[in-house]
């Protein structure tokens, strides 16, 4: 039978109800947000990652960097960079127990291990098997995230904004590849304020002060979304609570979620007090204390930019 839609239903949800919990994963192309969301909701998985079109295409430096945090942090996960041509366009996902084929299940298709495999673009994906599957993941020119010369293979992209002057004066650019400079306007941007009433006042329970009523840990935050965002950009964020990264100008790295009634939040679904450490820390605010509304003003920006970089990864400029 051919796969064509929830396909993580078909390749995680049934494999992993059913008892399986080793999995080898050999993909093109992949992503540290995908990857989160997988291991969030697959908590007892163990994973082997490939990505086959890493020398030739290069890895993001956010995803190469979370990948290492997985690494480092989960025993339970390996992620390889394959190091030498052709590159590997392969997409396979091979669920097994204790590498015996009787009892193992193998999807094979187009779908890279990504939100764009699995949620935005039309894929199809087969079930099937067939013994000489430990062939397929026997590449010997591959290494480890986290081998200390990797980056003497591995093309690393990267994304930061140059600044010149105040914010209203610079002009902006995009640098990606280290060698190829883009003006930012040639991504889409919405701007979010964290102020209300024309910057005069601030959400006092809600907004940068999520946290601040009684039984809340004190620096949670989100950045409020309002529904005329939405209205007026309908695709611009990911459908609701589905992880993304969300880069930032001062070099940071957050996974983050559409979530809350009408979508109107964006949060970090790891802990809330995340994005409000992040923004007290930036307002030489106290963490834990409220932000008021005149420490916005005074840091000199009221609202944060963000720009759409793809479907799962966003960078968010808040600089001064």
């Amino acid at each position: 039978m051919y796969l064509t839609t929830d396909l993580e239903h078909s390749v995680f949800h049934t494999p992993y109800r059913h008892g399986f919990r080793k999995l080898r994963i050999l993909t093109g192309y992949a992503s540290s947000a995908f990857l989160y969301h997988i291991l969030e909701n697959y908590q007892d998985i163990e994973i082997e990652l490939i990505i086959g079109m890493s020398r030739r295409d290069g890895i993001p430096r956010w995803d190469h960097e979370r990948y290492q945090q997985i690494v480092n942090e989960n025993p339970r996960i390996s992620i390889f960079y394959q190091i030498s041509s052709p590159p590997i366009h392969t997409k396979i996902y091979h669920w097994y127990t204790d590498g015996l084929f009787d009892d193992s299940l193998t999807f094979v298709g187009s779908a890279n291990f990504s939100w764009g495999g699995f949620r935005d673009q039309h894929e199809l994906m087969v079930e099937v098997n067939f013994p000489n599957i430990d062939e397929v993941f026997a590449i010997p020119t591959c290494l480890i995230c986290i081998e200390p010369t990797i980056e003497d293979y591995i093309r690393f992209t990267n994304i930061y904004i140059g600044r010149r002057g105040r914010v209203r004066q610079r002009p902006i650019q995009v640098v990606e590849n280290n060698d190829l400079s883009r003006d930012v306007s040639l991504y889409p941007y919405v701007d979010l304020p964290l102020l209300l009433n024309n910057d005069t006042a601030i959400h006092e329970r809600s907004g940068l002060n999520w946290g601040q009523r009684p039984g809340r840990e004190p620096n949670q935050a989100y950045i409020p979304v309002s529904s005329r965002i939405h209205q007026a950009n309908p695709n611009f964020f990911p459908p609701t609570q589905q992880e993304f990264n969300m880069l930032t100008d001062d070099g940071h790295q957050l996974i983050c979620v559409v979530a809350q009634s009408n979508r109107k939040a964006i949060e970090t679904p790891e802990s809330n007090s995340i994005l409000g450490r992040y923004f007290r820390e930036r307002l030489r605010v106290p963490l834990g204390t409220r932000v008021d509304a005149q420490d916005v003003i005074d840091y000199g920006r009221t609202s944060v930019r963000v720009y759409k970089i793809d479907d799962e990864t966003y960078f968010m400029d808040f600089g001064v």
